[in-house]
């Protein structure tokens, strides 16, 4: 009879409605992984970006510093000088070149103040990121576990579940089971069955003629929706 094919799809539909949202989350799993990996991802990127800023600022202050000992030589040897020039000009050209390494120093130790000042906020910085990357990574890494474990567990339940659907389908008239098999793999949402509810079809929720809705309440042939071509009960 129609009545116990169309109650043979609808237990069917309830298995392949169950594969359909298992295996989704199965296929959706890397780029949920991809979303809980992110602000790790983000967090380590702003923990590498501190560390190369402090590497770069050491060496700026290095560089600063040799320069610094550099001027300081030279206003050294320039004063030695002050004591052996013989003319007023030579005297005054030393001063004035004195003038120039002084303010050149001024400016040195400045900038090394500067990165000194810099790099301490960039120390503070990392020792804060350092501490959220770690705390992050052990959440991720439990979400990830989590995650995983799940998905395992729907791997293992969807082996079983298509064993079952097997034997269903097996139970099923041929002829109606290759129309159903022909409407679910043209449906994305996996549905190829639905009932008929206030003379509108569940799937696509567009109302029915009555002679169509008269037909599916007979339950005396397989009855298709007009506008989505999917089993009506």
């Amino acid at each position: 009879m129609v009545k116990d094919e169309i109650a043979k799809l609808v237990a069917l539909q309830e298995m392949d409605s169950l594969i359909y949202e298992w295996e989704e989350e199965i296929n959706n799993f890397p780029s949920r992984k991809n979303e809980l990996e992110k602000p790790l991802s983000e967090a380590v990127g702003k923990n590498d970006s501190a560390k190369k800023e402090h590497k770069q600022l050491q060496l700026q202050k290095k560089e600063n510093e040799l320069e610094l000992e550099g001027l300081d030589e030279e206003i050294k040897k320039l004063q030695g000088k002050l004591h052996e020039v013989k003319t007023n000009k030579e005297y005054k050209s030393i001063l004035a070149e004195l003038e120039t390494l002084k303010k050149k120093k001024s400016k040195t130790e400045e900038v090394i103040l500067s990165v000194m000042e810099k790099d301490e906020m960039i120390e503070s910085q990392l020792s804060d990121l350092s501490s959220n990357k770690s705390l992050m990574a052990k959440e991720v890494e439990a979400k990830l576990k989590e995650e995983t474990e799940k998905i395992e567990d729907i791997k293992s339940r969807l082996k079983e579940m298509h064993e079952k659907r097997k034997e269903a389908a097996s139970s099923v008239k041929k002829d109606i089971y290759e129309k159903y098999e022909r409407i679910l793999k043209g449906k994305k949402n996996g549905v190829a069955i639905c009932r008929l509810e206030n003379g509108s079809c569940n799937g696509c929720r567009v109302f029915v003629p009555t002679y169509i809705e008269e037909k599916v309440k007979e339950k005396k042939e397989i009855v298709h929706c007009e506008n989505c071509s999917r089993i009506l009960y």
